[in-house]
């Protein structure tokens, strides 16, 4: 069977088994969306590796009590948990270009193309610069399932899963959090608009 057909349940119970293997390939399947979120909830490069080595050191030592549920809801809880024990312990300096400057952003992988012209790659680069700019602006409620939706590309089930909210409430703030965004953005057009010369 290919890597790709095997699922996430399966490849833990392997790993419980003896599998060391089939824990890479979970970490593999998780890395950039976990590491982006993670990235994009803290502002800081180092706190989102730390966090992560976190994350995957209590998938492991946990792994024997996984109930055959949605392994990435039950690992992004667990992330949830340790980013709350994050905060309580430090509140973190937010470096608004962080997200929008680090490799693993996929918003910027999405939209370009390795062919497009230079002109198109910076105003695109500009672009995201600015979502994500937008995106730090979101109250952390927000902010966390709006980036587990776009960076984790979780479901609105998984994200409800993983904060322990109703389905209704994950929806909710993707739709405040899309609103508040769209906002931000419009009234930053505008402001640019304003300033340029008659």
């Amino acid at each position: 069977m290919a890597e790709a057909e095997i699922t996430d349940a399966e490849l833990l119970a392997a790993f419980n088994q003896g599998d060391a293997k089939a824990l890479e390939v979970l970490v593999g399947r998780y890395r950039q969306p976990l590491f982006s979120w993670l990235l994009g909830m803290t502002g800081n490069r180092a706190d989102a590796d730390d966090l992560f080595q976190e994350v995957w050191l209590r998938v492991i030592k946990n792994a024997k009590r996984f109930k055959n549920v949605s392994f990435k809801a039950w690992m992004w809880k667990i992330a949830k948990n340790l980013l709350i024990d994050f905060r309580r312990k430090r509140r973190p300096e937010t470096s608004l270009d962080a997200v929008a400057d680090a490799d693993e952003v996929p918003l910027v992988d999405r939209l370009t193309a390795p062919d497009m012209d230079p002109a198109r790659q910076a105003e695109i680069d500009d672009m995201t610069k600015r979502v994500m700019r937008a995106v730090e602006t979101l109250p952390d409620m927000q902010r966390e399932v709006f980036l587990m939706r776009t960076q984790g590309e979780l479901t609105f089930s998984e994200i409800a899963a993983a904060l322990g909210i109703p389905l209704n409430t994950a929806l909710g703030r993707m739709h405040d959090a899309m609103n508040k965004l769209k906002k931000i953005m419009a009234e930053e057009d505008d402001y640019g608009t304003d300033q340029k010369p008659a």
